[in-house]
């Protein structure tokens, strides 16, 4: 497949234009422009790398609205809220069948794609085999958070997904399990993920058992390196965050969850000030990319000079830094000479205007992230092959998918009411 007039985000976060081509599957730069014939025109269009949700919980949009204005604590408490919440999950565990959780991951998938995502990292309960057939159905990247189960897929990589496990939730350390972590590590040396310092609940738990943060206590197990994943990372200390930077471990930060929750805002300028790797993920209930790099480009301005972070930095947490973080930075996150070929392709328009890009000054990219619409985004493909076609999905039927997915959501308020509420 030969593109010209393709003007492109390159690996210096600049825009510009030449014609790509894409032999199996991956970026030729530099390439003859003589021979256009059959060549798709992209003069219409942006194109710039697949973004990277680094962080999500495929079934969690099923739950939007039920966890409002409350702490991640007290979910499933004893307030009728959580007790709403607590039949939640017990009508997602015991009534919801493995076939119909493939349609609820699935819807969540689809909603990335159509803002730009070609790699999640999912960390659900769910059988992994089952959201792997999932994401591959779809077409695009991943990588599941298998758990307990690595010993059964620690040296699996099925199409285009990957296997990791699970460090342990604060609430959960005991020394026992610790070191059974300790285990896991050396024997098969998986990406290890892993909610961290969330919130003040979750940093008291472990302060108060341990009488130091788990940033500590994994670095004394040599469970910190660049395999290491941590989500949100919120009551992270200075100290906690130079101890990731030194391992080179990777944070995923989540403003839009731990706003939702109540958990604060992580110290992400200190962070990036350090060299910590960090990255992007929706988390919980969320699926939209574009609101979510929005919301960490203006949180970064709170506290920092107007002019010290920009439109490319929040691009890179949301490309390269999200494939660094699963250890495929040579790979994906960039529109480079050999790397994967996928790509978004977003719509010049009107709303974009006025756009300027010289040697001295670019608003292309600022603009395509503050004043692109809902459906800005018209094609997307993975490994050079198209996934989305002017938004619609090629690869499966979203008419199903939807269909099914709200007779789930449906069946839960069924459900709700069985229980007399």
């Amino acid at each position: 497949m030969k593109l010209k007039n393709v003007t492109y985000l390159n690996s210096n976060m600049k825009f510009e234009t030449q014609s790509i081509d894409i032999e199996n599957g991956e970026i030729r730069l530099n390439i003859n422009d003589a021979n256009d014939e059959g060549a798709i025109d992209c003069s219409d269009y942006f194109v710039i790398p697949g973004l990277v949700n680094a962080h999500f919980h495929s079934y969690s949009p099923l739950t939007k609205g039920l966890m409002k204005e409350m702490s991640l604590q007290d979910w499933s408490s004893g307030s009728e809220q959580g007790k709403i919440q607590e039949l939640f999950f017990d009508y997602i565990d015991n009534e919801v069948s493995e076939e119909d959780f493939v349609y609820v991951a699935q819807k969540s998938y689809i909603d990335m794609v159509k803002n730009g995502v070609t790699f999640v990292s999912d960390s659900d309960p769910q059988s992994p085999q089952l959201l792997s057939d999932a994401i591959n159905e779809i077409g695009i990247r991943g990588i599941i958070d298998t758990y307990e189960e690595i010993g059964d897929y620690y040296s699996k990589s099925e199409g285009n997904v990957l296997f990791g496990s699970h460090l342990l939730e604060e609430e959960d350390f005991t020394n026992a399990d610790l070191y059974k972590l300790k285990e896991t590590k050396d024997e098969y040396n998986p990406i290890m993920m892993t909610h961290c310092l969330e919130n003040e609940w979750r940093y008291n738990i472990v302060k108060s058992k341990f009488g130091k943060s788990s940033i500590d206590i994994y670095n004394e197990l040599g469970l910190l390196d660049d395999k290491t994943v941590l989500f949100h990372g919120v009551y992270m200390s200075k100290n906690d965050i130079e101890l990731v930077a030194k391992h080179k471990s990777s944070v995923v930060h989540c403003p839009i969850s731990n706003l939702d929750t109540g958990a604060g805002v992580a110290d992400v300028s200190y962070m990036l000030e350090n060299g910590v790797n960090v990255s992007l993920g929706t988390d919980y209930g969320h699926t939209n990319m574009w609101e979510l790099m929005r919301l960490t480009y203006y949180l970064l301005k709170i506290t920092n000079p107007v002019h010290k972070y920009s439109a490319e930095d929040i691009f890179k947490m949301a490309t390269v830094n999200g494939a660094k973080a699963y250890d495929l930075q040579e790979g994906i996150g960039q529109i480079k000479e050999g790397y994967k070929a996928d790509l978004v392709f977003i719509r010049k328009n009107s709303d974009l205007e006025p756009l300027l890009n010289n040697e001295n000054f670019s608003n292309y990219l600022h603009n395509i992230l503050f004043y692109s619409k809902e459906d800005s985004v018209q094609h997307v493909m993975v490994d050079g092959k198209w996934v989305m076609k002017d938004r619609k999905l090629v690869t499966v039927d979203e008419g199903k998918v939807e269909s099914r997915y709200n007779q789930i959501a449906e069946g839960f308020l069924s459900y709700l009411k069985a229980q007399s509420y």
